[in-house]
């Protein structure tokens, strides 16, 4: 059987959307006015939307909606009403991060495909299984993973595989990064990413590192590496680009497609330079990476001189005079072409090609700013005039469709034309054929005539005539017989993906109300070496260590009995990112995780939670605040995994009022602590300065000298990056009796003993009702503004 690869190319307008069927794409996702993680792209109207489906559809094709992102619970009512039209249109499927919407879709559209969005983090085997459990069919899994990885997922759940192959790529794992959130209040969560890992900044005591861009990767390429990658299960190759306009997404899909069809020949896998150069001019940041398929990290995936688009490299500067500078053209040059000079990371220089000039010609310029440019400058072409008008050009074609087709024209009898495209057929029946007078019909004229297919999309390849032989045709019974045949097969193909909508009864879901008692006291421990300050207080009655640096212990068995002893709660905080070495670590050492001295486990992902729940564990489990729970609906589907007892964090993206309105009073509030921005597979260290396997707290600030501190994790070979401001809500009482959480969290990080001391010696007075502010410099989160 011939194996099905989908081309799946980006849309953030209709423009884009045709470009993408155009030129070969087998599916296309896009984003409604709701919901959607592009929030700034040109999102597609109802109108636009349905008109959408139906065109995907006539080619048979499909649309797939992005409602991939975390929604707040005065928005999840809106969500049924939302997706009712394009369900009953044909949508083909949904792609979902929000767990709450995950549940509404299963029950209000049982038969609606969903996909698991990479903003899930689904990172194995274990999350990819309690996706497919819930009713995913597909899974677009963390873009930080290895081929290795991918074929796993795929040989032990049969899931769909989407991965991306093309385009952006973030430095944080998707669906972990609150970098954009806590600066501006624009989540990547809630689609609305302001691109801060594109900004420069510099290590702090590093001054060779100043105006660098150690956040910013190369855009993702894999064209050459297509015939591995399907090789290993992956059944969607999936281009980033809901942002970029038609000509980027048009001819990246037409590439794309053109070498998934030579894959799917058996003939030799080799792309022609050509290509590789098109792809380079549309658009890349210093060259491509192949991304994380054959690799953990690397400097050499990095786009750390500049973010944005580099261009095609033309030629070096060999002479400047008078104002004119001179250079041997490495590539052909257009007139029209745009070339750009780099003085610096915010400076630059912009000539245009007044003529064309032959590969290896001596190509002289008019310049500007000649003081600043100097021999020996490279010269990169931004904008090739003869490709844009190339595509151009092919953006006004339209999509045909091939057909076969029959026409039956017997005296005496109703003329029928016959027609199929391989997936329906139809017969259009026309008046009574009438025996010739004078002159008779002409078999060719009559082929002739129906192929005219002009505007439509339709072609035929194959049209058979069968007539008699003394019968007169008129042209008009010819075209209203093509038309209604055209007309017949659009709606017989739209019509098959209608639906019909059934009303479902609203789900009850769980009260998490409780009898209002005092917030337990917690304190969580990136570094247990901070236990024995935190065992001084009698106040605190839970402590979380982190495995992470637990497990670096030479005796982890002892610092958990220490604090059992002390009469405290200890719990253990899983990694925030589980990949293969993680879980099976976990899994090596589940004897002392699942011990009696360790109350509960604090789960960040949820590929911890379908393990756990996948060895019947029976302990308390905290469920992290990046295990989202922003509606009512997402933590009681959380809440209803696990039947033993569990507590959800409240998220750190939420405002007061959005934290009460999911009445949910036995959460966790983190109260005090430095969050982690990121987590990301690459390290800021290793890239900037080199690694010296030293795990340590370093210091990036930015263009406003604003400080963030990385973390380099060197046991899991991970970097967190922390805001520079720690979260403190000791002035904020009246919150803690608004939401009546279980527990408030003190989390400690990069403290010393002496501040987490001065930290800790406030919880009496805390306890007592008083606001206290111990700290000159920060910051309240989200309480009070939110996010958009």
């Amino acid at each position: 059987m011939k194996r099905e690869i989908e081309v799946l190319a980006p849309a953030g307008s209709m423009e884009c959307m045709k470009a993408a069927i155009v030129n070969g794409a087998d599916a296309v996702y896009l984003g409604g006015e709701m919901f959607g993680a592009r929030a700034y792209a040109g999102n597609f109207s109802q109108e636009e939307l349905c008109e959408a489906i139906d065109y995907a559809h006539l080619f048979g094709k499909k649309i797939f909606l992005t409602i991939n992102t975390l929604v707040k619970e005065k928005e999840l009512p809106l969500l049924v009403d939302f997706l009712k039209p394009y369900y009953e249109q044909g949508l083909d499927a949904v792609i979902v991060q929000d767990f709450g919407v995950f549940a509404t879709v299963r029950r209000h559209f049982p038969d609606l495909e969903i996909h698991a969005s990479t903003q899930m983090t689904i990172t194995g085997i274990n999350g990819a299984r309690l996706v497919k459990k819930m009713g995913a069919k597909r899974v677009v899994p963390a873009r930080e993973l290895s081929l290795e990885e991918i074929k796993e997922i795929k040989d032990d759940t049969g899931l769909d595989m989407e991965c991306f192959v093309h385009g952006a790529l973030c430095y944080g794992y998707s669906g972990q990064c609150f970098m954009s959130s806590m600066l501006g209040g624009r989540s990547g969560n809630r689609g609305r990413c302001a691109g801060t890992c594109r900004l420069p900044f510099q290590m702090k005591g590093k001054k060779h590192t100043k105006n660098s861009y150690p956040l910013s990767l190369k855009d993702l390429c894999t064209i050459e590496n297509l015939p591995e990658i399907l090789n290993h299960g992956v059944d969607s190759l999936k281009i980033e680009g809901r942002m970029k306009g038609a000509r980027y997404v048009g001819e990246v899909t037409r590439i794309y497609r053109k070498y998934v069809d030579l894959y799917l020949s058996g003939n030799t896998y080799i792309v022609e330079d050509q290509d590789k150069k098109i792809l380079m001019e549309l658009f890349n940041r210093g060259g491509f990476t192949d991304g994380y398929y054959g690799q953990y990290h690397g400097r050499q995936m990095m786009s750390m001189k500049r973010p944005d688009h580099q261009g095609m490299l033309v030629g070096k500067i060999k002479k400047i005079n008078k104002g004119k500078l001179a250079f041997t053209a490495k590539e052909e040059i257009h007139k029209g072409d745009i070339m750009e000079l780099r003085i610096s990371s915010t400076e630059k220089v912009e000539l245009t090609s007044p003529s064309d000039w032959e590969k290896g010609s001596f190509v002289t310029l008019n310049g500007q700013k000649m003081k600043k440019l100097y021999c020996g400058m490279e010269i990169f072409r931004t904008r090739n005039q003869q490709l844009t008008q190339k595509i151009d050009k092919s953006l006004k074609l339209k999509k045909q469709e091939n057909l076969k087709g029959k026409i039956i024209l017997h005296s005496g009898e109703c003329a029928k034309l016959w027609i199929e495209n391989g997936r329906k057929a139809v017969c259009a029946e026309g008046p009574m054929i009438e025996k010739a007078q004078k002159q008779t019909a002409d078999k060719q004229q009559i082929m002739k005539q129906l192929s005219k297919t002009g505007e439509t999309h339709y072609h035929f390849t194959d049209l058979q005539v069968e007539m008699d032989s003394d019968i007169f045709v008129p042209g008009s019974l010819l075209k209203k017989l093509r038309r209604d045949a055209f007309d017949a097969l659009d709606k017989k193909q739209i019509q098959a993906y209608r639906r019909s909508y059934k009303k479902t009864d609203e789900e009850v879901i769980r009260q998490l109300g409780s009898c209002y008692s005092e917030p337990e006291i917690t304190v969580s421990l990136e570094n247990v070496n901070l236990v024995p300050t935190v065992l001084k207080y009698s106040n605190v009655q839970n402590v979380y260590l982190s495995w992470m640096n637990l497990k670096q212990k030479k005796q982890p068995k002892q610092i958990v009995e220490q604090i059992c002893q002390s009469g405290k709660s200890c719990y253990i905080m899983l990694p925030q990112i589980a990949r293969k070495q993680q879980m099976e670590e976990i899994q090596n050492k589940k004897r002392l995780l699942f011990s009696k001295n360790v109350k509960g486990l604090v789960v960040r992902n949820i590929e911890e939670l379908s393990w756990l729940l996948q060895e019947s564990y029976n302990g308390k489990l905290v469920l992290d605040y990046m295990v989202y729970g922003y509606n009512k609906k997402a933590v009681d589907t959380l809440m209803k995994m696990y039947p033993g007892e569990v507590r959800i964090t409240y998220s750190v993206e939420c405002n007061r009022q959005e934290l009460k309105d999911l009445e949910c009073y036995n959460g966790e509030l983190i109260f005090y602590g430095y969050l982690p921005l990121m987590v990301s597979a690459q390290c800021v260290k290793n890239n900037l300065l080199g690694c010296d396997q030293k795990e340590e707290w370093l210091t990036l600030t930015d263009r406003y000298q604003k400080e963030f501190y990385v973390k380099t994790c060197c046991s899991d070979c991970i970097n967190e990056i922390y805001n520079g401001q720690p979260i403190w809500l000791g002035t904020e009482q009246e919150l803690v009796e608004d939401l009546q959480p279980e527990a408030c969290r003190f989390h400690f990080t990069k403290e010393t003993p002496e501040e987490a001391d001065y930290i800790l010696n406030t919880i009496e007075e805390i306890q007592k009702g008083k606001n206290v502010s111990p700290l000159s410099d920060y910051t309240k989160g989200h309480m009070n503004r939110g996010i958009l």
